[in-house]
């Protein structure tokens, strides 16, 4: 059976929750889902990886045409190709570990200026004293973390280099207005967000 199912103008993460309830019905052997902006092709391309459904995605002008199939795996395009090969690295990696999940900018309630700094401290702590996780998840107001000109960003950066996902929620970037200044593979979605922390050894809150 084939169906088509148009997720343009949906708030994130409702275009992956519709596209995996349909995934998840196996009579369905062919979904076409109309999305439009490259970070949902990129959430669906991580979907469609987890789910081991080939993908094929083409650039319709205004939206993009996302094609799953089961099956044979189709050729892929400039854009699907860079969305699997950013899909492999996440899926390749074993799901266990630990995940810091930050819901706020701040590290406690107290002072606010100085909560804001103890935070800073705590992670570039962590970082100095070794201890790796293996996602830094950021939701709410912790996405202010992510702003360009704060004080936090930088030791956010070397967790990235030394292999750590450090990924945001695209809806509270976007509330926060600050999704323009966030590279878009690390804006992610609330059900990746939930995949992570549920697969998670341990999550860690500060």
């Amino acid at each position: 059976m084939e169906k088509e199912i148009d997720l343009r103008g949906l708030v994130c993460p409702e275009p992956v929750i519709r596209t995996k309830k349909l995934l998840d019905d196996k009579s369905i052997s062919k979904l076409e889902a109309l999305v439009e902006s490259e970070i949902n092709v990129k959430n669906l391309a991580r979907l469609a990886r987890s789910q081991n459904i080939s993908m094929s995605c083409s650039n319709e002008g205004t939206f993009y045409r996302i094609v799953f199939t089961r099956g044979e795996v189709q050729p892929l395009n400039f854009l699907e190709d860079l969305a699997i090969k950013e899909a492999q690295k996440e899926t390749n990696k074993q799901r266990v570990g630990t995940v810091v999940f930050i819901s706020k900018d701040t590290f406690g309630e107290g002072d606010r200026d100085f909560s804001v700094s103890l935070l800073n401290v705590f992670l570039q702590t962590m970082f100095d004293s070794g201890h790796k996780p293996r996602a830094i998840l950021m939701a709410n107001s912790g996405v202010k973390l992510m702003d360009p000109e704060g004080s936090v960003l930088p030791v956010l950066n070397s967790f990235l280099e030394a292999g750590c996902e450090v990924m945001a929620c695209g809806l509270c970037l976007d509330y926060y207005k600050l999704k323009d200044s966030v590279p878009s593979d690390q804006v992610t979605n609330m059900f990746t967000i939930c995949e992570y922390m549920m697969t998670a050894d341990k999550v860690i809150t500060p």
